[in-house]
């Protein structure tokens, strides 16, 4: 069993069907699919086409990194920042020059207005 969770693990299938006496314990086991069917009534038509979750599923290993269609995939995600204590941040500012020089990117460091040189 273990070499058949680590294939699936490793291949990182589109469905994967889990039918087993101890289904749900290898079900926890298996890091990477598309769509995870577990147990003798859960038949990859049912996902696709009845009960959901989804019918747009990664191929090709890339549930390695990503999951299904979903409603996430249509949101806007920002992000943004803010400091009101520019002293107070000064051990973040110089963490972050220091990563910027050893990136090589010397150019992405902060202004001067955000250095603190009490």
């Amino acid at each position: 069993m273990e070499g058949a969770i680590s294939a699936a693990n490793l291949l990182a299938p589109e469905h994967l069907e889990v039918i087993t006496r101890n289904d749900e314990m290898v079900a926890q086991l298996l890091d990477h699919y598309g769509a995870l069917f577990v147990g003798n009534n859960a038949a990859e038509v049912l996902g696709g086409y009845g009960a959901g979750p989804n019918h747009t599923l990664p191929t090709g290993g890339t549930a390695r990194s990503t999951g299904g269609l979903s409603v996430f995939d249509f949101l806007r995600i920002r992000t943004w920042m803010k400091l009101d204590n520019l002293k107070d941040s000064q051990v973040l500012v110089k963490d972050s020059m220091a990563l910027a020089k050893l990136e090589g990117l010397q150019d992405y460091r902060p202004t001067q207005n955000q250095l603190d040189d009490d």
